[in-house]
């Protein structure tokens, strides 16, 4: 579905509706590439029914990218990687922890670093997807009736962080471009 087909499928096409939640209309840079995030990056308070901010329309979009398991493959690649060793990824090598991008930081002599500059662990995603957090407030968390679906939300949330990887960085001295 394009976007096009998402703003008119939602009556955002010049049509007043009966929601509070203000929404931006979609303004593309002609030549820009299309968005990463979810809807072509229209924002989920366009899909608000009854005051809910667009909130179950993401919660079915959350589940549905749970379901296809991806995730949890990212998840379960960089927690079953032996420990301290490093994980190659197609951004170069990564590790679990910031010691341990630190201690490979201190011993690998290829690392160039510009005087002014330093080498540091920066976090980074290697799951290449868009993801979903659920607010505490929300009432998914405590709907008796769908225990399965907060459980399934919380693993997932969990995963965020277990798919970041430490790499190595080089930051340099912006003062000093001109040298």
């Amino acid at each position: 579905m394009s976007i096009t087909d998402v703003v008119e499928n939602n009556g955002l096409a010049g049509t007043r509706r009966s929601s509070s939640a203000y929404v931006p209309p979609l303004q593309r840079t002609a030549g820009q590439p299309a968005p990463i995030a979810a809807n072509g990056g229209l924002s989920y308070m366009s899909f608000d029914r009854n005051g809910d901010g667009g909130t179950a329309r993401a919660i079915q979009d959350a589940l549905a990218l749970i379901a296809e398991g991806e995730g949890q493959r990212v998840a379960d690649m960089v927690h079953n990687a032996p420990p301290g060793a490093p994980i190659e990824t197609k951004w170069g090598v990564g590790f679990r922890k910031y010691e341990e991008c630190m201690a490979h930081i201190r011993r690998t002599n290829p690392i160039h670093v510009p005087e002014g500059g330093v080498a540091i662990p920066l976090p980074y995603t290697v799951y290449e997807r868009h993801t979903y957090s659920v607010v505490p407030s929300n009432a998914i968390w405590r709907d008796p009736a769908r225990p399965e679906v907060a459980a399934l939300l919380r693993t997932n949330e969990q995963n965020n962080k277990r798919r970041d990887l430490w790499f190595p960085q080089v930051m340099r001295d912006a003062r000093r471009i001109g040298e």
